[in-house]
């Protein structure tokens, strides 16, 4: 009885990574700390690293990526130094980007579906335009290769929104700058619903300056 006991126990140890998602299952790449561009306070660490060269995405995305559809792809990193899980609101995160002296242009993150309807949807237009125009026309028929970089954009983006304790993880969020990659050195990548769960008290959001990352 004792035996069986013992490895029912330490079946549902096993299991417990799975229930928290992706998070678990995801160690970072490299230490977030040494990144420039971060934040840190309540024992939750969060750091972006924007990717801004086509050379940088066609090592990580390979022949097609997102920045063929003018799409800036920040790696976000999340480390939780605390005893308690952080859910995490992906969907309200957003990018704030302008030129130097003028108000910021609030950005949502895009899913990898807007992701590859702009990419291979969007005319190519040599002539950026911002404020971000607004794509009125409904995305044509996805064919093979549509759903092929639809699924390669979606297995690298950001998907936990649950981070365990003492855990990192780390993955993509998607936004439209239409090639306006100069304006990151006046943007900031804010991060504003977290959540301790099983306690009330709040997390202040988090803001982060995405100078210090552009060389």
């Amino acid at each position: 009885m004792v035996a069986r006991l013992t490895f029912i126990v330490f079946a549902l140890w096993l299991g417990m990574p799975a229930a928290y998602g992706q998070a678990a299952a995801a160690p970072a790449s490299i230490d977030p700390a040494t990144l420039p561009a971060r934040d840190m306070h309540q024992g939750l660490l969060i750091a972006a690293n924007p990717y801004t060269s086509a050379e940088q995405y066609k090592a990580r995305f390979g022949k097609r990526t997102p920045y063929d559809g003018g799409i800036l792809a920040i790696e976000v990193y999340f480390r939780n130094d605390n005893d308690l899980p952080i859910r995490i609101n992906l969907k309200t995160m957003e990018l704030l980007a302008g030129a130097p002296g003028e108000a910021r242009q609030h950005l949502d993150p895009l899913s990898p579906e807007e992701v590859a309807d702009r990419v291979l949807t969007k005319p190519k237009d040599p002539t950026p335009h911002f404020p971000i125009p607004r794509i009125g026309a409904p995305p044509p028929k996805h064919n093979k290769d549509w759903e092929e970089f639809a699924a390669s954009v979606r297995s690298a983006a950001l998907s936990t929104d649950l981070l365990p304790p003492h855990a990192t993880t780390h993955g993509f969020v998607y936004f439209d700058v239409d090639r306006h990659y100069e304006l990151l050195r006046n943007a900031r990548f804010e991060v504003p619903d977290l959540a301790f769960m099983n306690d009330a008290r709040p997390i202040f959001f988090f803001d982060i300056d995405l100078a210090p990352s552009i060389h």
